[in-house]
């Protein structure tokens, strides 16, 4: 899997290979992680990113423009040094907080949910806001795999993608059967 999101993210030279590739491994993993046996995963990925290609196109370069005025405004306060008041260097790194556990977030819900982008966007605040616990697990689990595929950088290569994938619809697919089983417990109560 992780060899085909790579191929993928190539053939549209990451400039527009890399969003919907990585959403399909997502999709595909989503499958997996549901129980859902596929022997064609190479038909399943290729379907689900044309599908996909230009909305998470889209939806990606938006969120790369925000982390770009987030990594400017970075820069500014970095060469302010002293002048900047605390409680604006303490905002920023909230901003830079949400913004992390937004993008952690974003892709399993987008691959779980459908409907339109103010959809997602809605449905991914409130999973940050319901679980809030699980969005910081699933940020530690990208960030220790960012790390580990720097120091091995034949790990990235073989299972980053397809590895931090499973790991993290999986968490988030317990978290969605835990709060079925509530609501369904809670009805028949």
């Amino acid at each position: 899997m992780n060899l085909i999101w790579i191929g993928f993210s190539a053939i549209g030279l990451f400039v527009v290979g890399f969003f919907p590739a990585t959403i399909a491994m997502f999709a595909v993993v989503r499958k997996w992680v549901r129980g859902e046996q596929h022997n064609a995963v190479f038909r399943t990925f290729w379907s689900i990113y044309k599908q996909v290609f230009l909305k998470a196109n889209l939806f990606g370069w938006v969120i790369a423009l925000i982390g770009g005025v987030l990594y400017l405004n970075y820069r500014v306060i970095v060469a302010a040094g002293t002048d900047i008041p605390i409680i604006v260097v303490l905002s920023y790194i909230i901003m830079v907080l949400l913004y992390f556990l937004f993008i952690v977030t974003l892709l399993p819900v987008s691959v779980h949910f459908t409907g339109g982008t103010k959809e997602i966007v809605i449905k991914c605040i409130q999973f940050m806001i319901g679980r809030a616990h699980l969005c910081v697990v699933l940020l530690l689990l990208v960030w220790t795999s960012i790390y580990l595929s720097l120091s091995f950088p034949t790990v990235l290569i073989f299972f980053t993608g397809s590895v931090l994938s499973y790991m993290m619809m999986w968490f988030f697919h317990r978290s969605l059967e835990k709060l079925e089983m509530k609501a369904t417990k809670e009805q028949y109560s």
